[in-house]
């Protein structure tokens, strides 16, 4: 029912277009047609009465010049009255030369209607040919109205007639036109249901016979691809359900291994903890051997060096050898103690930096002959400009240079060289300590800065000086890294800020 309903609205629809449009042609067409008739009709009556009019005034005006003339007023009179007795005739008038009237004649039983009145004028003349008036003769279009009128009401007749006929027939064309549009509707919704094999049986040779064509065409298209698409999503479906059971399974060994490693995570939560507790322990254990280790070392240092320094009297060679040999090993074991003590202070959080302008190519010297080893002639040069000022704690400088001249010596080989640069960037001054040693392996660069590790354990030295000198450098907003190929020698890097004045001429940094 509810099909025949669509269906009915759609073609009620195109047959009520239809309709307006051969309605609205035929009402356009009838009403030019009648139109044009009309005009027609009426420029042909006024033709014939004006003809008549002035047929009428010239055998009038031939009268008068033959006979009478205009000086014989009655006689005038007389044939103006009996002009207006002529059925078409409502008006009559004679003028003389002048323009003054002689005789004027009314229709007397003419209908009380108002019409329209035609003037015709002829004018008179002598029998010399000379004017001498005018005849004026009013026509009656009342006949002509009429005959408008009857022809206007046939005309509209005629308009109905045709519209009638029109919509007739444009129901005739419609159910003609519209029986396969409505079988291709009612196809179309069995289609839109799922019913992919309907079929529409058009057998005419035109445009609807081909629209039938490619609609059966396409019902057959798509029930193939929807067919493949079945296929194709069952397949999937197959492939979906095997994915879910092996995810299924991946999450239960997921699961298992979820709860492995919770016990794996408080495993090493607790040793982690003890972990600390040793190096809790430890940093307790270098802070106190280390102290009690300082005390006699700086006696012992002391004395070497009062000693060496000959104020009670020269020393032998040989003897000065051997004192010569434990003032340097007491200074190495100055300098191990002195890094482990820094790294108490900075696990245990007791590191105070004071931060003070300092002029770096004054300081570097002081450096480098603290460290400076005479026995390898290592060449040092110092790229460092004279007004460089950064923005350090003077301690911490010391420590950072100290460290990494350290191993830059002790690295490289005799005759090698050692060249310290700074410059500035930006609001940072870049320095660098590059040597020509035998460089660090690619694989332990990363790890160069962690704490007790050494790259060669065969050279000596405790692995704290990278990882001191990494942390001063971080303490005061810097960075450190290192560039190094086997063979050709190591570039520590580092970055400190730069010193600058404000206009009130306190000191700040970058």
């Amino acid at each position: 029912m509810s099909r025949f309903r669509s269906f009915f609205r759609f073609r009620f629809r195109l047959t009520f277009k239809l309709i307006v449009v051969i309605v609205f042609l035929l009402l356009m067409g009838s009403a030019v047609f009648g139109w044009f008739s009309m005009t027609r009709e009426r420029a042909s009556l006024q033709s014939q009465l004006e003809d008549r009019g002035k047929w009428m005034a010239l055998a009038f005006g031939h009268l008068i010049e033959q006979t009478i003339g205009l000086s014989d007023r009655s006689s005038l009179q007389q044939m103006t009255e009996r002009m207006v007795g002529d059925e078409d005739v409502v008006e009559c008038s004679l003028f003389d030369g002048n323009g003054e009237r002689v005789a004027l004649a009314v229709k007397t039983n003419a209908p009380t209607d108002p019409h329209p009145i035609y003037y015709v004028t002829q004018p008179i003349q002598s029998k010399k040919g000379h004017k001498i008036g005018t005849l004026q003769i009013g026509l009656s279009l009342q006949k002509v109205s009429r005959r408008m009128d009857e022809t206007r009401k046939d005309f509209l007749l005629l308009g109905f007639g045709v519209i009638g006929v029109g919509i007739l027939l444009a129901l005739i064309s419609s159910r003609i036109l519209l029986r396969p549009i409505g079988k291709l509707a009612a196809a179309m919704e069995r289609v839109a249901k799922g019913e992919l094999s309907q079929r529409v049986d058009i057998q005419s040779e035109d445009e609807m016979g081909d629209l039938a064509k490619a609609f059966n065409q396409m019902t057959l298209q798509m029930k193939g691809s929807i067919d493949h698409l079945e296929r194709k999503v069952e397949g999937r479906t197959r492939q979906f359900i095997e994915t879910v059971e092996e995810l299924n399974q991946a999450k239960v060994s997921y699961q298992k291994i979820l709860k492995d490693l919770e016990s794996t995570q408080r495993e090493l939560e607790t040793v982690n903890h003890k972990l600390k507790e040793v190096d809790v322990t430890k940093l307790i254990f270098i802070g106190i051997a280390s102290h009690e280790l300082k005390t006699p070392l700086t006696a012992i240092k002391s004395n070497i060096d009062f000693i060496l320094s000959e104020k009670e009297g020269k020393l032998p060679d040989y003897l000065r050898i051997h004192l010569s040999t434990i003032q340097r090993n007491t200074n190495r074991m100055q300098l191990r103690i002195d890094r482990m003590l820094d790294l108490t202070r900075i696990k245990s959080e007791r590191l105070h930096l004071y931060r003070e302008p300092i002029r770096l190519s004054a300081v570097i010297g002081g450096y480098i002959d603290e460290i400076k080893a005479e026995d390898k002639r290592l060449s040092v040069q110092v790229d460092i400009p004279e007004d460089l000022f950064i923005y350090a704690d003077k301690n911490g400088l010391h420590g950072i240079f100290i460290n990494l001249l350290s191993n830059a010596f002790k690295f490289t080989s005799y005759g090698g060289q050692i060249k310290i640069i700074a410059s500035q960037e930006d609001e940072y001054i870049l320095h660098e300590v590059r040597d020509t040693g035998i460089g660090i392996p690619e694989d332990k660069i990363g790890r160069i800065f962690d704490e007790f590790y050494q790259v060669d354990g065969k050279r000596g030295g405790t692995g704290l000086g990278l990882a001191i000198t990494k942390r001063l450098v971080e303490e005061q907003d810097g960075k450190i890294w290192v560039e190094s190929q086997m063979g050709k020698g190591s570039s520590f890097f580092f970055t400190l800020p730069r010193f600058r004045e404000n206009k009130d001429g306190r000191s700040t940094s970058s």
